[in-house]
């Protein structure tokens, strides 16, 4: 159970209501349904700032845009247009057709093509109240008698009304918490836990962990390695646990299934976990043995995947890490409950189950050993699809499984603790649940900005906590906070290409509040790049990071050769395709390094004997800067990017030699050496030594490429900020 942290620290207020409206629908539902079947025994993760959050709703201490709302009296024309585009937000067939009011309220609205000023407020009111209802389990609104008379009622509904639905729904969410641990006092459930925000905690401890999956994964052009924040979130979650539930956490669910070897030793640190749960791709990478399926699905060597196995400790290491034991989900079976059941009546649903479980059960041919099936989902996302909110399929595969002779439901820990693992792995592959890597959280151009602006908020604030020693220690307690919210997986799986929202990302608008916040608590403005969205695009061509070392001849061909391969490159938006411009320069610029020298291939459209172009460089270690390239006097409208420049590398034609030279500060630039380069009609490569450049492995340079035509600015790479990237170490 699992949503992130949509609260405002600063104001108190919740931005959206998805926590509220997910409890009111799924976590008490879900709880309701397992204390049906007391023989069901079933473990529930609950995510500490998702238990926050409830506890906020409960005690009337939470108020959300859609809860505030849907309070009022009368609403703005803008208001309107919200509710008339967010207040339909959940499965219409599945809920809103069920309630004819509300169907007819969509209906209204789908004629209107989305004109919110045709509606009065009595239309509103109704919208809202159903809006807030039909979030609502219906085994709670049925058994409900308030809740049940307004249902009935339908329509022309009263701000009374209204309050009295948000009334009840404070008093639903209060009974969330309370029932989880009464069914974990009759040890008919297990609560376990994740890090407190649900950070990645591989990619936050070492960005670098990414890599194992996919070597040429596109990283961050900032180091990121933050192993202190991944125990501080490991220990807030044990402490919020003990909080809600009197005890420490059993079991931990890392947060997307994300595991690392490196990991094992943070769980060390806090000093406490005895089991952990991932998927079973990590397990085929980490074995090196495939899980096999036949044409069926089911597993032809069942005995690797469905027993528990103990991580072993690199450089053995003594303590938990020892102790530490891991099951793996059978991902078949968690997907037909999460994506395919949905499709099927649920009788169907169930018996497919129940004979796939029996079938793993003649597959293992072992009746004398115990084997642990784990089905690990989401526990709120798929049953808006389903018939009844899963109600129906819920009670008949809680009742079956709970009444066959042959299966037998159990938590983690009471299957650990009968039967522990004997098996180790030696070393635990780095990924998650979704192909055994971590592509969905980093990688392309928009994750990797939003880690980068996290990284650069976290390092500013770190700085400015060191030069104010004295600063108030409540300020500093909450900027720090600010920061652990924005190391959640949700954000950064919201930049997703593949997760891109229509319309406006409201996760990236919340992203960038919080790491804003940092500094509106340090009583300073925050940096302009923190006011633009970042952009999602579902493809990018126009630039590709490095990939890998490249040490490639200067010959200058036409035909880039295989030697560029692991280079980057970056070309302008509107290079290709009918709408080029007229005057055009630039078509591409590669980069790469080796370990001693930077690379450059430039192709140009025009013949390069009639441009002038500069590439000017930001590095760490340069003394003087400048802060205009060359020609700056006649860009024009050109926007030329707000950063100070150290070095240029100029292209005067293809038959002058390629220059190097150095920022004066006086906005001169002064040649420090002539450059190795070749140079065509219409390609240029040229190498630089680190040692020119005052740079070394680890440094992160920032360029900016200008062109000119008689002296006169006519293009700039990027169009806009400037390209940034990390001298990594690489293979």
């Amino acid at each position: 159970m699992h949503q992130p942290q949509y609260k405002d620290t600063i104001s108190g207020e919740y931005s959206l209501p998805w926590a509220r409206l997910h409890a009111l629908k799924d976590y008490l539902h879900m709880a309701e349904m397992v204390a049906e079947q007391p023989p069901m025994h079933v473990t529930f993760n609950l995510v500490p700032c998702l238990l926050e959050q409830l506890e906020d709703y409960a005690q009337g201490e939470a108020t959300d845009r859609c809860l505030a709302l849907s309070l009022q009296d009368t609403w703005s024309p803008e208001e309107k247009e919200f509710m008339l585009s967010f207040f339909f937000n959940i499965n219409w067939d599945r809920f809103i057709r069920r309630y004819p009011r509300y169907w007819q309220l969509l209906e209204l609205r789908q004629r209107s093509e989305g004109r919110a000023d045709l509606f009065g407020d009595a239309y509103y009111r109704d919208l809202a109240a159903w809006f807030n209802l039909a979030w609502i389990d219906r085994n709670t609104l049925e058994r409900d008698e308030t809740l049940k008379s307004l249902v009935e009622k339908g329509r022309d509904l009263s701000s009374e009304d209204l309050r009295t639905i948000a009334d009840k729904q404070r008093e639903i969410i209060g009974q969330i918490i309370p029932l989880y641990r009464a069914l974990e006092k009759r040890r008919q459930i297990e609560i376990t836990t994740s890090p407190y925000y649900h950070p990645v905690l591989p990619l936050l401890a070492d960005i670098r962990s990414a890599r194992e999956a996919n070597p040429r994964l596109p990283l961050p052009a900032t180091a990121i390695s933050y192993p202190e924040d991944a125990v501080e979130q490991l220990r807030r979650a044990i402490t919020t646990h003990e909080k809600h539930f009197g005890r420490r956490p059993r079991g931990l669910w890392p947060s997307e299934g994300s595991v690392s070897q490196a990991l094992i030793s943070l769980l060390a640190r806090v000093n406490g976990f005895h089991w952990i749960a991932t998927d079973e791709g990590i397990l085929a990478q980490s074995l090196r043995v495939p899980i096999q399926r036949d044409g069926s699905g089911h597993v032809t060597n069942p005995q690797v995947l469905y027993r528990p196995y103990r991580v072993g400790s690199e450089g053995g290491q003594s303590g938990t890490s020892r102790k530490l034991q891991v099951i793996f989900r059978d991902v078949l079976l968690s997907d037909r409950i999460g994506f395919v059941y949905k499709h099927t009546p649920s009788e169907e649903a169930v018996n497919d189950l129940i004979g796939r479980l029996h079938r793993i059960r003649q597959n293992l041919n072992d009746k004398d050993s115990p084997y642990l099936v784990s089905i690990i989902l989401d526990g709120e996302n798929c049953w808006e699809e389903y018939e009844d909110n899963g109600t129906p399929f819920l009670r008949n595969l809680y009742y079956r499984l709970s009444h066959d002779p042959e299966l037998q439901p159990v938590t983690v820990s009471e299957y650990l603790d009968r039967y522990p693992a004997q098996e180790t792995i030696p070393h635990l592959y780095a990924g998650s649940w979704n192909n055994h890597s971590f592509e969905t959280w980093i990688g392309e151009r928009a994750q990797n900005r939003a880690w980068e602006y996290l990284a650069r908020t976290r390092q500013w604030l770190a700085t400015w906590q060191r030069e104010n020693p004295l600063e108030d220690l409540r300020t500093l307690e909450q900027a720090w906070e600010e920061i652990y919210i924005a190391e959640a997986s949700d954000w950064f799986w919201w930049y997703y290409s593949r997760n891109n929202p229509t319309g406006e990302n409201l996760f990236d608008r919340e992203f960038r509040r919080h790491l804003r916040n940092v500094y509106r608590l340090a009583g300073v403005s925050s940096p302009p790049w923190l006011n633009s969205p970042i952009v999602v695009a579902t493809s990018d061509e126009r630039q590709r990071p490095v990939t890998g070392y490249i040490t490639p001849p200067l010959d200058a061909r036409e035909v880039i050769s295989d030697q560029w391969k692991g280079a980057g490159y970056i070309e302008p938006e509107t290079s290709t395709g009918a709408m080029q411009r007229s005057q055009e320069g630039v078509r591409r610029l590669y980069y790469g390094y080796d370990e001693a020298n930077l690379y450059f291939r430039l192709e140009s459209v025009e013949d390069l004997s009639s441009l002038f172009v500069g590439i000017y460089l930001a590095v760490p270690h340069a003394s003087k800067t400048n802060q205009y390239p060359r020609h700056a006097e006649t860009k024009g409208s050109i926007r030329l990017p707000s950063m100070g420049f150290q070095k240029e590398i100029a292209f005067r034609g293809w038959t002058d030699p390629v220059i190097l030279s150095r920022a004066t500060g006086q906005e001169v630039w002064e040649q420090q050496m002539i450059l190795p380069a070749r140079v065509s009609a219409n390609v240029a490569e040229v190498k630089i030594p680190f040692s020119a450049l005052d740079a070394q492995l680890g440094d992160i340079l920032s360029l900016v490429l200008v062109v000119a035509r008689d002296h006169v600015i006519t293009e700039v790479l990027p169009s806009s900020d400037q390209l940034s990237f990390a001298l990594e170490e690489l293979a």
